[in-house]
C-alpha cells in the first residue's frame, strides 16, 4: 500500500506530541507455499519509553502507537487527548484522499495554476 518512505512521512505527520525519533517499519513475509503476509509497525520514542503499535494495516499502526502513548499519560492528560485528537485527523484525512475525495482546500500548486491559466487567457484575448 505505501512504499517505506511514504509510511514514514504519514507516522511523522500524524504525530504531535514529544518525540525524540519516530521509526516505522514494512515487514513482508511469503511462504513457499505462497501465504503472503505484511504487517506494519510505528513507535514513538519519548524519553526512555518507546510507544509501540503494529497491525496489518499502516493506520491501525499508526493509532495503535499514539493510544499506547496516551494510556501511558496520567490520567487527565491535555498532551494525550491531543495527541490523540491530531492523529485521527491526519489519518482519516490521509485515508479519504487515497480514497479519492477532493481536497478540502486548494494547496499552492493549485492556486498557481489557476493563475496562471487566467494569465494566459487574458493574453490571448
Amino acid at each position: 500500500m505505501f512504499t517505506a518512505l511514504q509510511f514514514s512521512q504519514l507516522v511523522a505527520a500524524a504525530w504531535s506530541g514529544p518525540a525524540v525519533c519516530h521509526f516505522a517499519t514494512i515487514s513482508h513475509y511469503v511462504a513457499p507455499d505462497g501465504y503472503a503476509a505484511t504487517r506494519y509497525s510505528a513507535s514513538y520514542h519519548v524519553g526512555a519509553a518507546c510507544h509501540l503499535g503494529e497491525g496489518p494495516c499502516p493506520f491501525e499502526a499508526i493509532a495503535r502507537a499514539v493510544d499506547a502513548f496516551a494510556a501511558s499519560r496520567p490520567m487527565p492528560s491535555l498532551l494525550a487527548a491531543v495527541a490523540v485528537a491530531h492523529a485521527a485527523q491526519v489519518l482519516s484525512a490521509a485515508a479519504s484522499q487515497l480514497a479519492g475525495a477532493p481536497l478540502r482546500r486548494p494547496g499552492f500548486a493549485v492556486r498557481c495554476r489557476r493563475h496562471r491559466a487566467t494569465q494566459l487567457l487574458l493574453r490571448r484575448a
